[in-house]
Order: structure tokens, then sequence, then C-alpha cells
């Protein structure tokens, strides 16, 4: 609510919750905010299509109900879209783990990107030949999740989908970049964190991430058994991303024949499975994917016999490249919207300090001091 423009509605959509989201939803009295109730326990890429077809704006981004918008954040995206001319902007979020996070090590843990804050205009075709290469993240491409999109192309992919929905998916963060990315040539990516991404024991992703038991009462049983679509068969689920590109590459190649997708290179896929085995937090789930794959495809596999899985690294303030990491005190950080107070405070500080080290080093003693200050 803190972001200075008004020009905007606020869609909650309830997932049909046992809560009290209605009754804090109306406590904000603002005209702005919308409250709408699916009625029923649906899955999320339901519950998207359904918050889609209550959208009344120009443009649209979805935000998940543990995450945040950094204060003044829509205004300053806003500005960048109308002044461009351009149909969609995405940016790196900023990491936030809630005290609740099932990584103890991880929990009120932040990584944050520190960059110049600068605008570039990307191609993104070149981009999503990267991402099905397994040699970018989705969230480079126009997601949802971490961009603002002009509506217009969702609802044209969804008229020209085979059973006119657009969110035809499991995951609909990762479906809604690669399907927009066949459409959108070019479109804004921003190194400002416009956004907070709060992984909390609620969240979908780190429920499956951690989660590794077939139990159909689990959250990952749960939120899988929800699914009105299901994963090519000639693929096995495993806590990587590179199942779910693959698997939602193959559900938009389903759904929407007219962007003429073709056929993956499951070769090149299954390598990559391999390789990603390597420092994975669970390295047998990923191997037992990759294995499914190749017999499924009669790919000849070798398996490393020296698998090494996730060194957990040290939760304090450092760097490592550009990437700046800190772990706030539990008294000073409780919830997403501490989160985002606090990094919208630091951003004046880590953004545009240059590459070099010594500077960097520089900042990150204004940061701690920045922290202390917060907790204050």
């Amino acid at each position: 609510m803190s972001q200075g423009y008004d020009d905007c509605e606020i869609i909650v959509s309830d997932n049909d919750s046992r809560d009290d989201t209605r009754e804090v939803v109306a406590s904000f009295k603002d005209s702005r905010v919308t409250y709408i109730n699916t009625g029923r326990r649906v899955s999320m890429a339901e519950n998207w299509e359904w918050a889609l077809r209550h959208a009344n704006g120009e443009f649209l981004t979805y935000i998940g109900d543990d995450d945040g918008f950094v204060p003044g954040g829509i205004q300053k995206a806003m500005d960048l879209l109308e002044s461009s001319g351009k149909d969609a902007l995405v940016w790196d979020k900023i990491e936030y783990h809630w005290p609740d996070n099932p990584d103890q090590c991880r929990r009120n843990w932040f990584s944050m990107r520190i960059d110049n804050d600068r605008v570039t205009t990307v191609d993104g075709r070149r981009v999503l030949s990267r991402v099905l290469n397994f040699d970018e993240d989705y969230t480079r491409l126009p997601c949802l999740y971490n961009g603002i999109i002009r509506k217009r192309w969702l609802e044209e992919l969804a008229r020209t989908s085979i059973n006119g929905r657009f969110f035809n998916a499991i995951s609909p963060d990762v479906f809604s970049s690669l399907a927009l990315a066949h459409v959108l040539d070019q479109y804004l990516y921003s190194t400002y964190p416009f956004s907070v991404n709060g992984a909390s024991r609620h969240s979908n992703g780190t429920s499956f991430s951690w989660d590794q038991s077939d139990q159909p009462d689990s959250p990952a049983g749960r939120f899988m058994a929800e699914n009105s679509v299901q994963y090519d068969s000639r693929l096995k689920l495993a806590p990587t991303t590179q199942v779910c590109i693959m698997g939602e590459y193959l559900l938009v190649r389903e759904f929407l024949p007219s962007l003429r997708l073709t056929e993956p290179d499951w070769r090149h896929y299954v390598r990559r499975l391999v390789r990603h085995a390597q420092g994975a937090r669970f390295p047998d789930a990923v191997l037992r994917s990759a294995t499914h794959t190749a017999a499924a495809m009669k790919i000849p596999l070798r398996i490393p016999r020296d698998v090494r899985g996730y060194q957990e690294p040290a939760s304090h303030v450092g760097l490592a490249g550009n990437v700046l990491s800190f772990t706030s005190p539990p008294d000073m950080v409780k919830n997403v919207d501490d989160a985002c107070r606090l990094v919208g405070g630091m951003l004046p500080t880590v953004l545009n300090v240059g590459a070099k080290e010594s500077v960097m080093w520089r900042v990150l003693k204004k940061v701690k001091r920045r922290i202390r200050a917060f907790a204050v």
C-alpha cells in the first residue's frame, strides 16, 4: 500500500483460505483494494487465472502473499514503462527468507544484487534461447512474478490457447515467462529491485524444494494434487528449476499450438540435469529424474561416481561478486513488511556504487550501520 501510486487496483485473490484474510483486507478501507474468493480450493495456476479475469488495469503483475514491493517501487516501475513505451519490465528481486523458513541456517537471510541503477532494452528471443539452454534464469524473461506486463498480451495468448485460458500451468510464473517471451520481442530490464521475494513455510516453491516425501497430504503432495494439468510423463519431478522449465515449456507447446514450438533437446536436458546434481540440495532426486527421462527417451546416461550435494554457506554480511547477503536480527525483521522497509531504506546506499571491490566493502560498513539503526 505504501507506493505513492494511486492509479492502480490491488486484487486480493483468496484461494478459499480458512483464516481471517477477508477481514484483514477489509480493515484497510482503501478503494484501490478488491477482495475476491475462488469459492473452493483450486490450483495456483487456476487462482492466477481467476485473478486475471477480474483485473481491469492496462498493466499487470502478480505477488505472493509472503512477498512485497519496496516502498515507492510501483511508482518508479510505472514511470519507466510510461516513458519508454515498452510493454514489459522485469527486474532482479531481493530474496528474503522468513523466520519460519525450513532452512534454519537461512532464516531472516537477505540476498540482493549490488549494481548500478540502470535500465536496458532486452532482446527477448536471445534471452529465451539461453533459458531453454539452461544458461540463464527464467526470471530474466517477462515473468509476472518479477515483472509488470501489458495485459493485452496475456489476453491475446488466451484467445489462441486450446481452452481459452492463459495459465495452463503448474508453475504459472515459469509458464508466463516462457509464453510471453515468444510474443514480446523487446522489453525493459532494470537492475533496481522493485520487489522482495519472500520464502516462508507457506511458499509453494519452498515446500516443493524441501519436502521430499511422496505423501499426498504433504505440502508438495497437496500442491501437485490440485493441478488440473500434469507434466509430460517423460519428466520426473525433482527440486530443480530445470524440470519446471522443461515441464512448463511442454505445456506452452501443448496449449498454445499457434506458437509452433519445436521439440526440445532431450539429450542436452538430461546432461544438464546430471551436471546440476553437483551442488544440488537433494542430488539423488535430481539424478533419479535424469535417469527417468534418459530411460524414456532411450538416451545413454553416465552417472558420476562422486556427486557432492549442496554446501550450506555461512549466513553473515558478505559479498559474492556483486551480490550482497546478510542476516538480520530476528527481533528486527519479523515479516516481509519489515523486510521491504529495511531494504527500501538501504537501496540508495547500495546502488550506484560502481564495481570496485573497495567501494563495495565501504558500502558494507554503511549497510551494517543501517541495519543497526533500523533495529534501534
